[in-house]
C-alpha cells in the first residue's frame, strides 16, 4: 500500500510513536480487532486506517495487518493507536511468557500434525 519513501511520515502525519494513553507500547504480537458496531467518519480517517478497519473484523496481530497492507509496523502502530483512542479498535496484550503452552508441547502436536501427511 505504501508507495516511495516519504508515504509512511505522510500517512502517520509526521508521528512515529503510537499514544496509546493506559495501553502502553504495542508489541507487533499485540492482537487488534474492530469494534462492532462503532460507526467511524471515513472523513476522520485515512484509507489506510479503513483497511484496518475491515481487515481486523477478525482478530489479527498487529504483525499480520503490517504484513496484509504493506505498511512498517511502526507505521500501523500509530494507526492503531489512533483508531484505538477512536474507540474502533480493541487491542489485546500478547500472552505473558507464563501463559504460553511449554515448548515440549508445541513440539509434540508439530510432530503428530506432520505424521498426518
Amino acid at each position: 500500500m505504501t508507495r516511495g519513501p516519504v508515504r509512511p511520515y505522510v500517512i502517520t502525519g509526521g508521528r512515529s510513536r503510537a499514544s496509546l494513553g493506559n495501553l502502553g507500547e504495542l508489541e507487533f504480537e499485540s492482537l487488534v480487532r474492530t469494534v462492532p458496531g462503532v460507526a467511524v467518519d471515513p472523513m476522520t480517517v485515512n484509507r489506510e486506517q479503513l483497511a484496518v478497519l475491515e481487515l481486523c473484523r477478525e482478530l489479527l496481530s498487529i504483525a499480520e495487518v503490517a504484513a496484509h497492507l504493506g505498511l512498517p509496523i511502526s507505521v500501523l502502530k500509530v494507526l492503531v493507536g489512533d483508531l484505538c483512542e477512536l474507540g474502533a479498535v480493541q487491542v489485546l496484550p500478547p500472552a505473558r511468557p507464563a501463559e504460553r503452552a511449554p515448548l515440549a508441547l508445541i513440539e509434540e502436536v508439530l510432530v503428530g500434525l506432520r505424521q498426518l501427511h
